[in-house]
C-alpha cells in the first residue's frame, strides 16, 4: 500500500487530459482480510473504460489481485473503511 501512496505530496500538479491520461483519484478501502483499490472520477471527467478504472481486490494474506465488478466493489466498500488516496491518471 505505501508503494500506492508514494506519489503523495503537498504541491499539486496541473491537471488536464491529454497524452498524459485523464486525471482520477485512485482510492483504497481496507478491512481485516482485504484492500480495495478503486478509480474515483476527477471532478471535471468521468472514469475511463478499460482494465485502468477497473477495482482491484487485494487479498491481504497473499497479495493475489483480482479485478471486480463494479456492483461488487460497492457491496465491499459497505463493510470497509477508505485508508487513503492519492491522485493519478488513466491513459
Amino acid at each position: 500500500m505505501l508503494a500506492l501512496l508514494a506519489g503523495c505530496g503537498s504541491a499539486r500538479a496541473p491537471r488536464h487530459d491529454g497524452p498524459h491520461g485523464t486525471p482520477v483519484l485512485r482510492a483504497v478501502y481496507r478491512d481485516a482480510t482485504h484492500r480495495l483499490l478503486i478509480v474515483l472520477p476527477d471532478r471535471a471527467h468521468r472514469v475511463p473504460r478499460g482494465d485502468c478504472a477497473a477495482p482491484l481486490l487485494i487479498d491481504e494474506a497473499t497479495g493475489a489481485a483480482r479485478q471486480i465488478a463494479p456492483g461488487e466493489a460497492a457491496q465491499w466498500m459497505r463493510q470497509m473503511q477508505l485508508t487513503g488516496a492519492v491522485q493519478g491518471t488513466c491513459p
